[in-house]
């Protein structure tokens, strides 16, 4: 199985971006592609804690939401491979 690291959500004039850097979930949000984005940096352990959680069902759904927390509860574990 392929692993994930990005996903987005393009619309006119919007788009959000997550992607998997590290042991950090990077969330982008933006509204303005000339501007800086809206950013967040959430560690797994903050993840998995339900950091994020609203932001990224909101923008991107609760099924890519599940996607990533599933990726990083892999590798929380160690089990990516």
């Amino acid at each position: 199985m392929t692993e994930r690291r990005y996903w987005k959500n393009s619309e006119p004039y919007h788009l959000v971006e997550v992607s998997l850097e590290g042991n950090h979930i990077i969330f982008k949000d933006w509204f303005d592609t000339g501007k800086d984005p809206n950013r967040y940096d959430w560690k797994f352990e903050e993840i998995l804690n339900g950091a994020g959680k609203s932001d990224i069902e909101y923008h991107l759904g609760s099924g890519v939401y599940l996607e990533i927390l599933d990726e990083v509860k892999k590798r929380v574990t160690g089990n990516h491979h």
